[in-house]
């Protein structure tokens, strides 16, 4: 079972846990994984959950229907993800961590793709594409970018777009029986 945006949700900045936060009812309420220091000034005042907000939660929501996670799990992406693309604060692009890739990929919102590291291989989300560089939010779990620092899951991370590559989603073979 998938939760459906509605009229009642609302963004806001929790000082106490600093987190930005969306009140999904009066019982729930789901908190991001951005602290106050990553975020626009704007975040910092109550902000409806807005009709961009609901349409790119159904277009990610079906390009996370490609991963294979819970749905639970698939709401979280796509709620931190809205999160980064409205009230995130600009970046700077830190490609060098990533190898640069033969095929380039033109990313697009919500694409999925795979970067390397010296040190492994990481899958992201595009939240925001650019024509050089792109925003990605981090869909493994703490991927070593270096000896001495890993990018959590969900973190946030502009790289340039000639070190990403396509994820290729596995074909499922079908037979005629009969």
């Amino acid at each position: 079972m998938c939760i459906q945006p509605n009229d009642n949700w609302q963004w806001h900045y929790d000082a106490q846990d600093d987190r930005l936060m969306l009140d999904l009812s009066d019982r729930m309420i789901f908190a991001t994984e951005y602290k106050g220091r990553q975020l626009v000034p704007c975040s910092f005042t109550t902000q409806p959950f807005c009709v961009d907000d609901a349409a790119l939660y159904y277009q990610l929501m079906d390009k996370a229907a490609e991963l294979d996670w819970s749905t639970p799990h698939q709401v979280q992406l796509v709620l931190n993800a809205i999160a980064v693309s409205r009230f995130y604060k600009p970046l700077m692009p830190q490609s060098w961590f990533f190898h640069e890739q033969q095929a380039h990929v033109i990313p697009e919102m919500g694409s999925l793709v795979w970067m390397d590291t010296a040190h492994g291989r990481g899958e992201f989300m595009v939240i925001e594409a650019g024509d050089q560089a792109s925003v990605c939010l981090n869909l493994t779990d703490e991927l070593v970018l270096t000896n001495s620092k890993t990018l959590p899951r969900f973190a946030v991370i502009k790289v340039m777009n000639n070190r990403m590559q396509a994820r290729v989603r596995a074909q499922t073979q079908y037979r005629e029986v009969g």
